[in-house]
């Protein structure tokens, strides 16, 4: 009977850990997203990312990159839609990685933008990665959500990853 009480002890805790609450995080010119309670704010993932949390322990790792539409026209830059800004990413990124992979690209509307999103899979030191990028066009910007893990996490957080990566206003 002690086996039964322990294991039913172990699958309640097993299944809190990941549940979690969202809070509204602000970011860059004036964009918000929800970021779970579980994610710290940190500055070290990437120098040019305006939003950036991190859960070490749980490998979860988010950022969020902007690109202001008229920055990138007085670049000579123009984009057609989120799926073409994502295209334009996935040329180059992470290319020299090992069994590098990337699932068709998924688009839809969420909170009145249009977005883009594909799943990324790579090898690098040994160790399997996912990441969810998601590309989404507002009128004035577009935005590269990237949100991280090993592979190992990927049940436990792909879902928390879609919900950050819908949840951009700006």
């Amino acid at each position: 009977m002690k086996k039964f009480h322990l294991l039913i002890f172990f699958l309640l805790i097993s299944s809190i850990s990941y549940s979690q609450n969202f809070s509204t995080q602000q970011g860059g010119h004036c964009y918000s997203l929800e970021i779970p309670d579980y994610m710290t704010r940190t500055y070290q993932l990437n120098n040019v990312a305006t939003l950036q949390y991190q859960n070490t322990s749980r490998e979860a790792y988010v950022i969020v990159i902007e690109d202001n539409k008229d920055h990138l026209e007085s670049l000579g830059i123009k984009f057609i839609d989120s799926k073409d800004f994502l295209e334009d990413f996935l040329k180059d990124y992470k290319m020299e990685t090992v069994k590098r992979e990337t699932s068709d690209i998924l688009e839809f509307d969420e909170n009145g933008n249009r977005h883009a999103q594909v799943e990324l899979f790579w090898n690098e030191d040994n160790i399997d990665f996912y990441m969810l990028i998601t590309a989404v066009e507002t009128p004035t910007h577009f935005y590269k959500i990237m949100c991280w893990t090993t592979r190992a996490f990927i049940d436990k957080l792909g879902e928390h990853y879609r919900t950050i990566s819908k949840s951009l206003r700006d």
